[in-house]
């Protein structure tokens, strides 16, 4: 086993015997959720080390994000419905997560990630594939202990459909990320069929930081306006990529000409390529292809969330002129949208 793998192997262990020793006593038919340890917001968690700086036989931080330890039926197959569901303390839902029985090759990532092994090259897969893959080995779980880690955030935004999102290339992350959550205390609830097991715990900020409560939330604030003009753009992007799928049918079964729906293809394809780069197929394709509005709205997020922090005046400003721009694409793809509608009724 890798150096890294044995740490997240020890850190696992020490972490559930301590909530373990709270109520060790669970049946082996029931569910519970443990009471999980207070979830640090930091930039010291999260990131792999560089192997050539660390100290022989040092550990590893702990994974970024609340780590929430529970018990599922020794029977469970995988029929009975099963959810994990964080509130904030005023009981309002932040994240949802259905959870289901993890398949094999779920179980094969899961082992070959603690025994510090590369995970395949999955550069090829679009945003959507990528995000689906996260969210179902994370998600996958099996009779007895499971682990489950939340990385404090709110739901992602809406991703478009064959979009390939680029990787971080030295520069920021393309990031459709669901807003930070703020520090506060927060309850985690799982829900197996009729029985529901509750625990609280408290999220905080790294001491050594010292955004106030009005920075992060502000920076909170920003982050939820570029997610839903993300969500609102991506969304008509996928309806009018649906309405030129939809329209190429139309020509392939005759039932209208090239001639006839021509004018409407060009301008669905005009105004989508204005809004997003679709021609980006690899891990570096931001390199070589121009950004365009959605991969910027998608940095500006990356870019707040850099500093535990007040939004600076500069990403005010920045985001005033894509809110703009957002919001004069938003017509412009409703309007091709309904141009195209009209021809395949």
């Amino acid at each position: 086993m890798a150096t890294h793998g044995r740490a997240f192997w020890v850190l696992d262990n020490l972490a559930l015997l301590e909530q373990l020793t709270k109520n060790p006593a669970v049946a082996a038919e029931s569910s519970y959720a443990f009471a999980p340890q207070d979830a640090w917001q930091t930039h010291a968690y999260g990131a792999a080390p560089d192997p050539d700086e660390l100290e022989p036989n040092s550990g590893e931080n702990p994974p970024f994000g609340a780590t929430v330890f529970f018990h599922i039926p020794d029977h469970y197959d995988g029929k009975t419905p099963a959810t994990l569901d964080f509130e904030d303390a005023q009981g309002k839902l932040v994240r949802s997560f259905t959870l289901h029985l993890e398949t094999e090759q779920e179980k094969q990532e899961k082992a070959t990630e603690k025994a510090g092994i590369p995970e395949p090259d999955h550069s090829g897969e679009s945003a959507i594939d990528q995000m689906q893959r996260t969210e179902a080995k994370l998600t996958g779980i099996e009779p007895g202990m499971n682990r489950f880690q939340w990385d404090l955030r709110y739901s992602p935004a809406v991703e478009v459909n064959g979009y390939h999102s680029p990787a971080a290339a030295g520069g920021l992350d393309y990031s459709t990320n669901g807003p930070m959550v703020l520090p506060g205390t927060y309850s985690v609830v799982l829900t197996y069929g009729s029985q529901k097991s509750t625990q609280t715990f408290a999220v905080a900020l790294d001491p050594r930081l010292h955004a106030t409560q009005e920075d992060l939330a502000a920076r909170q604030t920003l982050t939820q306006q570029i997610q839903a003009d993300m969500n609102a753009l991506n969304q008509d992007v996928n309806r009018a990529l649906a309405a030129r799928d939809k329209l190429q049918d139309a020509i392939s079964s005759h039932k209208i000409s090239d001639a006839q729906a021509s004018s409407a293809l060009d301008a669905l394809n005009a105004t989508v390529d204005s809004v997003i780069q679709m021609k980006v197929r690899s891990s570096e394709g931001d390199t070589m292809q121009e950004a365009k509005l959605h991969a910027h709205l998608a940095y500006l997020t990356a870019d707040v969330e850099v500093a535990y922090a007040g939004p600076t005046a500069a990403q005010y400003e920045v985001f005033r002129y894509l809110d703009q721009q957002t919001k004069a694409a938003e017509q412009k793809l409703e309007a091709v949208i309904t141009q195209a509608d009209q021809l395949t009724r």
